[in-house]
């Protein structure tokens, strides 16, 4: 909406610098010629911004400090320490979790260096193997930080090939109806993006002892460090 108010912004720029380049009569066209040409190269219509309301900017002013203070932001916090732990605990990067049903995602593994793609595919299996058997990593093969966005350039560039195909070949890739099982009927498109089913380990995935698990895991890497220093 903001590009379209853009474009009738700058057809009422020209209009203006046209209607104000035109000379008024036959007489004092030399006299004004220069002057109309500076009126012309000065003009330009700018859109003010709409002032907000009282409501809105008391919301903004008195209620949005304490909101983002005291709930979004330790929510976000905690949703970010939450998630960075599951991810640590199961070997993953966070570029991991994003679906290969979707086109643009598709096409970025596609773009993928043998190594890299390589890797994608082990730390996945390995998750899987590891939600099998109801463990996690030991602390020494943990991701330091699994937030890198080792897929973000390759994406970047997916798009820019998509957008291409698209402008030459008048193919649209949202156009075709991707297999999606196990969604809730909420607005959901594939297993996994509802809230009610976005928790990892659902479905008895990830059911058992889980701090049973993990400290057996840290005793398994405690012994081993043990065995090595002797």
């Amino acid at each position: 909406m903001a590009a379209f108010h853009r474009e009738v912004a700058k057809y009422f720029a020209k209009y203006a610098a046209t209607a104000a380049g035109a000379p008024c009569s036959s007489s004092s066209s030399s006299s004004s010629s220069s002057s109309s040409s500076k009126m012309a190269s000065l003009v330009a219509f700018t859109p003010a911004a709409p002032q907000p309301s009282a409501v809105r900017s008391f919301l903004s002013e008195l209620l949005a400090p304490v909101w983002f203070r005291f709930f979004r932001g330790p929510l976000d916090r905690w949703n970010q320490a939450a998630i960075g732990k599951y991810l640590r605990e199961q070997g993953l990067m966070y570029d991991d979790l994003y679906s290969d049903k979707e086109p643009v995602i598709e096409r970025a593994l596609e773009l993928l260096p043998e190594d890299l793609a390589t890797a994608r595919y082990r730390r996945i299996m390995r998750a899987t193997h590891l939600n099998h058997i109801r463990l996690y990593l030991p602390p020494n093969e943990q991701n330091y930080d699994p937030f890198i966005p080792y897929l973000a350039p390759y994406v970047e560039e997916a798009k820019f090939q998509l957008q291409e195909e698209e402008e030459l070949l008048g193919y649209h890739m949202w156009e075709r109806r991707l297999y999606s099982g196990g969604c809730t009927g909420l607005g959901d498109s594939e297993p996994g993006m509802h809230f009610l089913v976005s928790f990892p380990n659902m479905y008895g995935g990830g059911g058992g002892p889980h701090n049973k698990a993990h400290l057996s895991s840290l005793a398994c890497w405690g012994l081993r460090r043990k065995s090595q220093k002797v």
